[in-house]
């Protein structure tokens, strides 16, 4: 499942699947820069058992990584696919080895201005009591 065509991106974009609990606890503890995974799709590949004939499904599950403001991607969308796909197999075994990763996005928060410190540091605050 790793040789996608760069230009083919058709997934089934459904919003019913999400990662798994106890990945996203896995992920999260392993890649601290990381503040959310969201999936944004799968797409799903018939392929035939070479013994049997039988056929089964490949998935590849499309997703976006939103990372903390203050921390930068520690490399590329290949980097973290790698990572994910490392540690799914580490978190379920060989029985979900029909599941793979594709990182669509790196979603980087902007870098603060001056001015955008300057106002969060002198804003004057409200007091909600008197407004």
């Amino acid at each position: 499942m790793g040789e996608e065509n760069e230009h083919e991106t058709t997934y089934e974009y459904v919003r019913d699947i999400d990662i798994p609990e106890r990945f996203n606890t896995v992920v999260l503890k392993l890649c601290p820069e990381i503040r959310e995974v969201v999936t944004i799709g799968y797409k799903s590949r018939s392929v035939y058992d070479p013994m049997t004939f039988e056929p089964s499904f490949n998935f590849l599950v499309a997703i976006n990584l939103f990372f903390n403001e203050n921390d930068v991607p520690k490399g590329g969308k290949d980097h973290y696919e790698g990572l994910f796909n490392d540690y799914f197999k580490m978190t379920y075994g060989s029985e979900m080895d029909f599941i793979s990763f594709k990182v669509e996005s790196l979603i980087v928060p902007p870098e603060k201005t001056n001015q955008d410190k300057f106002f969060e540091l002198f804003k004057k605050k409200v007091d909600e009591k008197n407004s």
